[in-house]
């Protein structure tokens, strides 16, 4: 058997971390099985073999990102010696971008840091692009949107300079939408989405799309125009390859979510069937989670038995980490039950929503109880629907 060189492969792996940054998933899939057969031939070598590991791991990562494929435990990877600037920059960044997916947020900052001070010895600047783009999401995730919109620009500015990074730019244009979302400038935000749509539509990328339409319909949750969220979701719905995606799931949460607050129940009672028979098969217990809470709020009758099973799922959303979802769902049972007139149980949810965004509340007696029964509920006292597509 013919011994291929350490640096040959260690060209081929430069070549497939290009593909992995441009997100160009046809050409990233046809190098990574090409990779597989080349490594088996190649003489020893610890660094490259580090280096593959490190991509493969950003590869996985992009595909989840771009094709919703679903992410096994990665196996943790020992710390490079100080040998490679770049690779140990990646190490750093690769273990803050699994962190940041595990929901695990304050490890992924620590080690967002140590990457940003490993980067300053690399002179490439589509790598501070793509550094900029992961922090932005992670400081949008934290609701830190001024900090976000410093990172993304500097990105934006970046990938326009660069051909080939097109669908980069989409991303950032999706992230700088969310954090004008966030500080309530709707129309600049929509601005932003239909510039990440215009250049998907460009690029005839169609997964793209959907994901598009899923993150623009978010922006139409968020001001209340359901029948424009409706239309978007069931656009991003309309891809084959999208249905089969782990995305799928929450875009239809969120269709069923809208069409239950329009009083669009039978349609909605039809997906609940569909994406039943779905988790049969394909397990995914957030969404699962999510989708019997919906349906015990808005289709069981008892006052009692719809308040502890809709507290069963909000516990097992904590049980799961999801604190967005705990924070918005118990929102939106307050909000059912207060206009159910059950006041005493959309007191609870209320409570529990609290303290999801702020853990060291109290009541430190019974009139600050009080007040806070008769806070009447705004469209934006918690922020709703989140769960971005391709930036996570």
């Amino acid at each position: 058997m013919t011994i291929i060189s350490a640096e040959q492969v260690g060209n081929r792996l430069n070549d497939w971390r290009i593909a992995i940054r441009k997100h160009d998933v046809h050409s990233a899939k046809a190098m990574y099985a090409e990779l597989k057969v080349l490594l088996q031939e190649m003489e020893e070598n610890q660094e490259v073999l580090t280096y593959y590991s490190l991509l493969e791991g950003k590869y996985k990562l992009m595909l989840y990102e771009r094709r919703g494929e679903k992410l096994k435990e990665q196996t943790d990877l020992d710390c490079p010696s100080k040998t490679n600037d770049l690779i140990e920059y990646y190490f750093y960044l690769y273990k803050a971008l699994y962190a940041s997916y595990k929901r695990d947020y304050a490890s992924a900052i620590g080690l967002f840091e140590i990457a940003e001070k490993k980067l300053q010895h690399i002179p490439d600047e589509i790598e501070v692009a793509e550094f900029h783009t992961k922090i932005a999401n992670l400081y949008m995730l934290l609701r830190q949107s001024l900090v976000s919109l410093h990172y993304i620009q500097n990105a934006i500015d970046i990938f326009k300079s660069h051909e080939g990074y097109e669908r980069r730019l989409a991303t950032a244009f999706v992230i700088a939408a969310a954090n004008y979302m966030d500080i309530g400038d709707f129309r600049r935000a929509e601005t932003y989405y239909k510039k990440a749509l215009h250049t998907a539509e460009s690029l005839n990328d169609h997964f793209l799309i959907s994901q598009l339409h899923h993150n623009i319909s978010i922006l139409y949750a968020e001001v209340g125009k359901s029948k424009k969220c409706i239309d978007a979701l069931e656009k991003a719905l309309s891809h084959e390859d999208y249905l089969s995606s782990s995305y799928f799931h929450h875009t239809m949460f969120m269709l069923m979510k809208e069409l239950l607050s329009i009083d669009e129940r039978t349609q909605a009672l039809y997906y609940f069937e569909l994406v039943k028979q779905k988790h049969a098969t394909e397990k995914c217990p957030i969404y699962t989670a999510k989708m019997n809470l919906l349906y015990h709020l808005y289709f069981t009758n008892d006052m009692a038995q719809k308040a502890r099973a809709c507290f069963a799922e909000i516990s097992i959303l904590k049980e799961l980490r999801d604190a967005e979802g705990v924070c918005e769902l118990s929102a939106l049972a307050a909000k059912h039950f207060e206009e159910l007139g059950a006041t005493h149980q959309a007191y609870h949810f209320l409570k529990e929503a609290y303290h999801m965004k702020h853990p060291i509340i109290d009541w430190r007696n019974s009139n600050e109880k009080n007040e806070f029964i008769d806070f009447r509920f705004k469209h934006r006292s918690f922020r709703t629907n989140r769960g971005y597509q391709f930036i996570k």
